[in-house]
């Protein structure tokens, strides 16, 4: 009887790992870039910022150049519109997204107007086709939009935009040359780093403490929360940062 009652207990837990849903492919991005979305939602249910893993099928990958920049003797955090990628994954499927190396504002500039990059699959050895879109810019504080609204709009069946959206390799999307993003320069130090702590989780909003405390500390994570957050703090003036403190025992 006791062979028997772990015969159906093996049975019942191989159907259970059977029945599990395996997540066949893989999307990377180099750390210049961030991934924002999968299928609308946020990135960090797949993986992190930079590496996510799904399900074999079709995908709707949402991207952006996220990097500190030298513009003059100052630098700055650049961030392009979100870039919206059809993709197409098959089973054990690894897509490596492949950018030209940008290290001014200038070059960032020049490289929003045309996107320029590669999806490479890291099994075939070949690139990919694609098909890619780009949001509009807007100005103003860039953490106050509604990104997930923005896409949903512009990937409507019914969108223009979505007649005139790039494919393949490198390709361009829409009709005309697309605006510089802005830069944010508002002295919004304090605004910033409370915004992205609150969008942080738990271990991340821990290794952010330690940081400010030491800064030779060594956080245990890499997201674009955590550098986002420590490159407003490094901006952020004595009054700024001892207000962030504050805040953050209250």
């Amino acid at each position: 009887m006791k062979v028997r009652n772990r015969f159906i207990a093996f049975g019942a837990l191989w159907c259970g790992f059977v029945t599990l849903p395996a997540m066949a492919a893989t999307f990377e991005v180099p750390r210049s870039f961030e991934i924002m979305y999968v299928d609308l939602e946020s990135a960090g249910h797949f993986g992190n910022d930079f590496k996510v893993d799904i399900d074999e099928g079709q995908h709707q990958i949402v991207v952006r150049f996220n990097k500190l920049l030298r513009s003059g003797g100052d630098t700055q955090k650049y961030q392009s519109e979100p870039i919206v990628l059809d993709l197409q994954f098959e089973k054990n499927t690894y897509f490596t997204l492949k950018a030209p190396y940008i290290s001014t504002q200038k070059q960032a500039e020049a490289n929003a107007k045309d996107p320029q990059f590669t999806i490479y699959d890291n099994v075939n050895g070949q690139d990919v086709d694609y098909k890619q879109q780009s949001l509009k810019t807007k100005s103003g504080l860039q953490n106050t939009r509604d990104f997930v609204t923005e896409i949903e709009r512009l990937t409507a069946k019914n969108s223009p935009s979505n007649t005139n959206s790039g494919s393949g390799s490198g390709s361009g999307s829409g009709s005309g040359p697309v605006p510089a993003p802005v830069i944010m320069t508002e002295d919004v130090a304090l605004e910033m780093m409370q915004f992205w702590y609150n969008q942080s989780d738990e271990v991340t909003r821990k290794d952010a403490r330690i940081w400010i405390a030491d800064d030779m500390y060594k956080p245990t994570v890499a997201n674009i929360q955590l550098e986002m957050f420590q490159f407003w703090f490094n901006k952020a003036d004595k009054e700024a940062k001892k207000a962030l403190q504050v805040w953050l025992v209250e």
